[in-house]
């Protein structure tokens, strides 16, 4: 077989695995044999194919699967599977846009009256989904603090510009989500929490992610910082006097969430 003709048939069984609906006439490709017909030869891959990726879904997924049911979960993953078919080379990727696809779809949209159930699994689902990211990203283990920030009231103290951790991930959302998927991964079955605005800051630390609640000020200054808003201003806006935006400096730098002071970053 050449080159060109293994190509095209991998190119097309690929498409076949992810689409199958576009596989066209199976038979001028798979051969028929005394126990499968052709159709049910490739069948067996894409099958096979789409049960891993549900299965790579719950694992990102458990405290969704527990809010839905693992019937009604797996309904969800394939549908959300056949829309958005994987296009990356990691697996990590795979659940990228599952929060979206389901906010996409939400039945009490369609029937006017909006439920907090479904506002809870929301919340969960992209909950999971950055707990999955601080997981997978880097994190600062093995890493030096990085060179100290001038000190309040020195110059430049305010011009002050910090690299946050890879592995940063801030989550609003109008449940605690956390402490429920906390104890769901434990193999309770705890009461649906109640409503309650949180504000999570998620790391990897020790290769362990963690997830912890600030308060509205201290949420928007560590918001800014990670993207790039000098010390002084984003302090002001998130309502923070000079010494209050100061020792949350010190303490996410002790805590391993700031890296890097005005492009200096620490070694691994």
């Amino acid at each position: 077989m050449s080159a060109e003709r293994l190509r095209l048939l991998q190119t097309w069984l690929q498409g076949a695995i992810l689409d199958p609906a576009g596989a066209g006439d199976v038979t001028d490709v798979v051969v028929t044999t005394a126990r499968l017909p052709a159709a049910r030869r490739l069948a067996i891959y894409q099958h096979g194919y789409r049960s891993r990726l549900v299965d790579c879904l719950t694992a990102h997924y458990p405290v969704a699967r527990h809010l839905l049911g693992a019937e009604l979960f797996e309904e969800f993953a394939r549908e959300y599977l056949a829309a958005r078919p994987s296009r990356s080379y990691t697996l990590e990727a795979l659940g990228a846009g599952f929060a979206d696809h389901l906010a996409a779809g939400r039945p009490d949209l369609v029937a006017g009256e909006r439920e907090p159930w479904i506002d809870l699994l929301y919340d969960v689902v992209r909950f999971e989904r950055a707990f999955t990211e601080a997981h997978a990203a880097a994190g600062a283990e093995f890493r030096e603090p990085p060179p100290p920030a001038p000190a309040l009231g020195a110059p430049g103290w305010a011009d002050t510009v910090v690299s946050t951790v890879e592995c940063l991930r801030l989550v609003r959302a109008g449940f605690p989500v956390h402490a429920f998927a906390v104890a769901v991964r434990a193999g309770q079955d705890p009461p649906l929490p109640q409503p309650r605005e949180v504000r999570l800051v998620l790391a990897r630390t020790d290769f362990v992610v963690t997830a912890a609640e600030l308060d509205e000020p201290r949420y928007r200054l560590l918001t800014a910082l990670r993207d790039g808003v000098p010390l002084g201003r984003a302090g002001d806006d998130a309502g923070l006097t000079p010494p209050e935006a100061d020792a949350c400096l010190r303490t996410w730098t002790a805590d391993r969430l700031i890296v890097g002071t005005n492009g200096r970053t620490s070694h691994r």
